[in-house]
């Protein structure tokens, strides 16, 4: 196994869960003074109409995900021969011999993608799925599965 040193580590990026929580937001405060109103200085916003509550929700939820996704801040740490998969709760070691294949996506950009790790071992196949683009400089992480994937390989 290399040194610690050596490993490169990625974060999960919290940007789309920030733009969601705001959009919702903007969404719940315009319909709120669209079909509210404003008299004598005071804004009035009816709490029982459905879009306000169905808003509400999707506020409180988005919000509640983005910050148990910070609190657990997950972490993805590539090295010469192993990938280590971190959180605040739990940390997965794989070494590349514990590694069966790598299935790499196509190189279509986009959310969606997935990286599947088979491991060794077992009668039942174990496959972790990874999304790429979830992380942070994901060309970088897709690069180093694919420098895993051709290791593995021999190639």
């Amino acid at each position: 196994m290399s040194s610690q040193s050596a490993e490169r580590v990625f974060r999960y990026r919290l940007d789309i869960y920030w733009r969601a929580l705001a959009l919702y937001l903007l969404a719940l405060i315009g319909y709120g003074f669209v079909r509210g109103g404003v008299s004598n200085g005071h804004l009035t916003v009816a709490l029982t109409d459905p879009v306000v509550l169905l808003l509400s929700v999707f506020v409180v939820w988005s919000a509640a995900v983005l910050l148990w996704i910070w609190y657990r801040s997950p972490t993805v740490g590539v090295g010469e021969d192993y990938i280590r998969l971190r959180n605040r709760f739990r940390e997965r070691f794989l070494r590349l011999q514990d590694i069966e294949w790598i299935g790499l996506p196509r190189w279509r950009r986009g959310w969606g993608r997935f990286v599947r790790i088979r491991l060794k071992g077992g009668a039942r196949p174990r496959i972790i799925l990874m999304r790429p683009a979830a992380y942070e400089r994901s060309q970088e992480l897709l690069q180093e599965f694919v420098r895993l994937s051709r290791r593995l390989r021999g190639a």
